[in-house]
């Protein structure tokens, strides 16, 4: 199953990323930035996709970093963005943070990846986020196990579905547990109109969580 899910990612965010290109930020950037007035430190986005919420904080002063596996994405990423080409790096994510200790003050911005990564990885971006001393903020936007879509698909684990691609919707009490024990959460509200999408209104977690 497990392999199963990496392949079908691999395959679908490659070709995904080949055709499709949106320079609009996302809302949840905007809602972001308006928290982080005068934030001069490193934002990294994890899972960045087509870059478009590294390159609206780059624009905001806010110095970025977008971290992505999908090759073609971060290929297109440096073809379009050639100013901020050195921004993006084509990394997994969830091991990113594991080998190397930040010397200088940094936050993490998730938007609908959470929800990409099983439960083992989770378990290891968060404990290696854990580990790092220089850690601010993380900022979470995902998908919750009160989306209209979930069920969709071929069931693979505790919620855990794979259709077109893998996904794992988050239960909201179990990730404010988990993040809870090393994180203060100043922010954290599920809702729907946080992430319209053509006909898509799914439900929402948004969180923002201070290291302690």
């Amino acid at each position: 199953i497990l392999k199963m899910k990496k392949d079908i990612n691999k395959n679908y965010w490659n070709n995904f990323y080949k055709k499709k290109h949106v320079s609009k930020p996302t809302l949840f950037a905007k809602f972001c930035v308006s928290k982080l007035r005068n934030y001069n430190k490193t934002i990294y986005d994890i899972g960045c996709g087509n870059g478009r919420d590294t390159v609206f904080f780059n624009k905001k002063k806010i110095n970025s970093i977008g971290i992505d596996k999908s090759y073609s994405a971060i290929k297109k990423n440096k073809k379009n963005f050639k100013k901020l080409r050195n921004k993006f790096i084509n990394k997994n994510f969830c091991s990113f943070f594991t080998y190397k200790n930040f010397d200088f003050p940094f936050s993490v911005y998730s938007r609908f990846t959470l929800h990409s990564i099983n439960y083992s990885e989770e378990k290891k971006l968060l404990n290696s986020l854990n580990k790092q001393k220089k850690l601010e903020y993380i900022f979470i936007e995902c998908r919750t196990i009160k989306d209209d879509i979930y069920g969709k698909g071929k069931k693979v684990g505790k919620h855990e579905f794979v259709d077109t691609h893998y996904r794992r919707f988050i239960d909201p009490k179990e990730i404010k547990r988990r993040l809870s024990k090393h994180f203060k959460i100043s922010y954290f509200k599920e809702s729907k109109n946080f992430a319209k999408f053509k006909k898509e209104n799914p439900c929402i977690l948004r969180m923002i969580a201070k290291k302690k």
